[in-house]
């Protein structure tokens, strides 16, 4: 069977080794099949027995890669948050080469041949609250991303611990150059309740600023 009728039975981008085995049942060696195409490069290996598939990505000379969903799949449970979303989101303008994410379990890296992934750990008692599962553009499904008020908490409860209130506002407008157009459309009782479940000083000090940026 050629790579391109295996890979028309898969609806995604990417995939697991468990699927692709199953669908490579009448080989004697599938696995061999499997090497083959990451070295000749129609699969891409992220990890150990997970690998997106080119020909789905690739369109002309751009890649179209799910980057959230991917960092949803390559641990977890786990959802995009911190810098990426914030870019995402258009409330910083730097672009962000590194996909992060909060994650139940321990802090985690993946260096891939698409991109790096960081995950960073998050108390059960602070992680649901404020995540939303959003479509992806480039792939079929949804992907679990932080509002735009959970991003905007993790960031600072993650990178500005320490900072005292003047220091924090420094750090987001001069720093980061937060977009404060968008700060005015923020949910500001829902980041009220994010700081409950955070029970951070750093996180009120950004409540705190919310109505005076």
């Amino acid at each position: 069977m050629r790579s391109r009728d295996v890979f028309s039975h898969i609806a995604t981008p990417y995939i697991d080794a468990q699927n692709l085995l199953a669908l490579l049942g009448a080989y004697e060696r599938p696995r061999d099949w499997i090497s083959r195409r990451v070295k000749n490069g129609e699969l891409i290996r992220l990890r150990n027995g997970l690998y997106l598939i080119t020909e789905k990505i690739e369109q002309g000379s751009e890649r179209l890669v799910p980057y959230e969903q991917v960092a949803n799949i390559l641990y977890g449970p786990s959802y995009v948050s911190l810098e990426w979303a914030l870019s995402f989101y258009g409330m910083i303008p730097e672009r962000v080469y590194t996909v992060t994410s909060m994650t139940l379990g321990r802090m985690k890296e993946y260096h891939t041949p698409i991109g790096d992934f960081v995950y960073y750990p998050l108390s059960s008692s602070s992680y649901s609250i404020g995540v939303e599962q959003k479509k992806s553009s480039c792939s079929i499904g949804g992907f679990l991303m932080a509002g735009r008020e959970k991003a905007l908490a993790d960031f600072v409860y993650k990178t500005c611990k320490g900072l005292s209130q003047e220091q924090l506002k420094v750090e987001l407008i001069e720093s980061k150059r937060l977009n404060l157009d968008m700060i005015d459309e923020l949910d500001k009782d829902l980041l009220i309740e994010i700081g409950k479940c955070y029970r951070s000083k750093v996180v009120q000090y950004l409540i705190n600023l919310i109505g005076v940026l």
